[in-house]
């Protein structure tokens, strides 16, 4: 099935007002330019696994259509799974060998700088009712934009339009334009001339359902260095951005003091009490922790691992919804409660969500922050951080034994001493949000 489409041009012009009504068919990408779009960069980079589409779906046969035409009329709008871990891997593969992932590397070694930033007045825009860590990151990347030198301010989809602003940034598209009052904001005029910044594994039906805003975008920034390189691969002007350390984010730079919040009324005395301005490693009351979302590949390894942890000081948070985390509904949807755990525990577990590889950068950086130890499944190569320098990297079946002797022996503390040391002095020193703030300036400088 052959897509017909017209990508929008980049206009150079201050960022849109969002009073143009959002068309419905921009949500569901079912107009013929942005199904081809949306499609072609599916066959483009091999994401999308034809053979497996139609194995899994028996109605695709019984259609009479394409594969991919019927994921783009069918799948995409049910969040049917449009991959396989065959074509994963080889995307992987070409990915890590090609020009794009080399050149992505290469910036990650060369500073960039800016001239006069503060022309440059920029609104980082967040779902108002998206997940908590999705406005962590807006807050982030603000942040580091100004440190950078630019003006920056949070924004919502609530928000009035703003004629003062030059740029726009919107993380997390795939809530952005289809949560709440972020539907007014899904046209034309504003999305071709933003900055979007995904958030979701290229794999999961977040990242499809965000594709026909991100291939109309002026630029694509994303936490993934991968990821990026496959943007680049497939046309799309893209930059890895990974905000990182500010002293304007408070609850992660000055922890409040949370000891007698409900989430740890659990815990034993010594974690509730427990001053984290203490600075040995061996005093976190917390051995191990484990914070994030329910997956079958979670759940399989946390339970194997149960026998082990039940020997050990554990915190495991592993929720299952199907709505956004927002403080309202959930006690650990909170920059604060994150802060107050990982300031308590010696070790992080990063577990991946499937069997993917991803280098979780979200997770990992505030277990760097809070000086928290990283024990992760083996995961795609950082430019910065490498396993057994900055973090711990070890098979799932095995990872019990070295969180043990990490937490228990003097042997494994010391150990553990001197990568969190290293990790914190790397991150604070090269991986700050004001280096990110400014790679974001000067790729939305270029893209201008």
């Amino acid at each position: 099935m052959n897509f017909r489409f017209k990508l929008p041009g980049l206009l150079n012009r201050a960022p849109a007002k969002a009073d143009a009504p959002a068309d419905a068919r921009t949500l569901r990408a079912e107009s013929e330019a942005l199904a081809g779009a949306v499609a072609n960069f599916l066959g483009k980079t091999g994401l999308f696994d034809r053979d497996a589409y139609a194995r899994a779906y028996p109605d695709t046969a019984k259609s009479g259509l394409d594969p991919l035409h019927h994921y783009m009329r069918v799948g995409i709008h049910a969040g049917r799974n449009f991959t396989s871990q065959e074509a994963i891997a080889r995307l992987w593969r070409e990915t890590l060998r090609s020009d794009d992932y080399k050149h992505a590397i290469a910036e990650e070694h060369c500073p960039p700088t800016i001239e006069n930033p503060q022309r440059f007045r920029v609104g980082v825009y967040v779902s108002s009712k998206g997940n908590f860590f999705i406005a962590e990151i807006a807050a982030l990347v603000a942040a580091g934009l100004e440190e950078a030198g630019a003006v920056a301010r949070v924004l919502d989809d609530t928000a009035p339009p703003s004629a003062d602003l030059t740029h726009s940034v919107v993380v997390a598209p795939h809530e952005f334009f289809v949560l709440g009052d972020g539907r007014r904001w899904a046209n034309e005029e504003f999305v071709s001339r933003a900055t979007l910044f995904s958030t979701e594994q290229l794999q999961t039906q977040w990242f499809a359902r965000s594709l026909p805003f991100l291939l109309r975008a002026r630029l694509v920034a994303d936490l993934n260095l991968q990821s990026v390189a496959i943007f680049r691969r497939a046309g799309v002007r893209a930059v890895c951005v990974q905000p990182g350390y500010s002293q304007r984010f408070a609850a992660f730079a000055a922890p409040r003091d949370l000891s007698a919040y409900p989430v740890l009324a659990g815990c034993a005395p010594a974690v509730r009490g427990f001053d984290l301005s203490s600075p040995r490693f061996a005093d976190r009351p917390l051995d191990v922790a484990f914070m994030g979302q329910s997956s079958p590949h979670r759940d399989k390894w946390l339970g194997t691992y149960a026998p082990a942890f039940a020997k050990l000081q554990a915190f495991i948070y592993c929720a299952r919804t199907a709505y956004p985390l927002t403080a309202e509904t959930n006690p650990m949807a909170s920059s604060d409660v994150s802060a107050a755990i990982l300031g308590r525990t010696k070790i992080l577990l990063n577990l991946h969500r499937d069997e993917y590889t991803y280098f979780e950068w979200w997770r990992v950086m505030q277990a760097f922050w809070l000086k928290a130890v990283v024990v992760s499944e083996p995961c795609f190569p950082h430019p910065l951080f490498k396993p057994g320098v900055h973090f711990f990297e070890e098979a799932p079946r095995h990872i019990p034994d070295l969180v043990n002797w990490l937490a228990t022996t003097p042997d494994g503390q010391a150990k553990a001493e001197e990568i969190r040391a290293r990790a914190f002095d790397v991150f604070v020193g090269e991986a700050s949000a004001r280096a990110a703030g400014m790679r974001l300036l000067a790729a939305m400088d270029a893209a201008s």
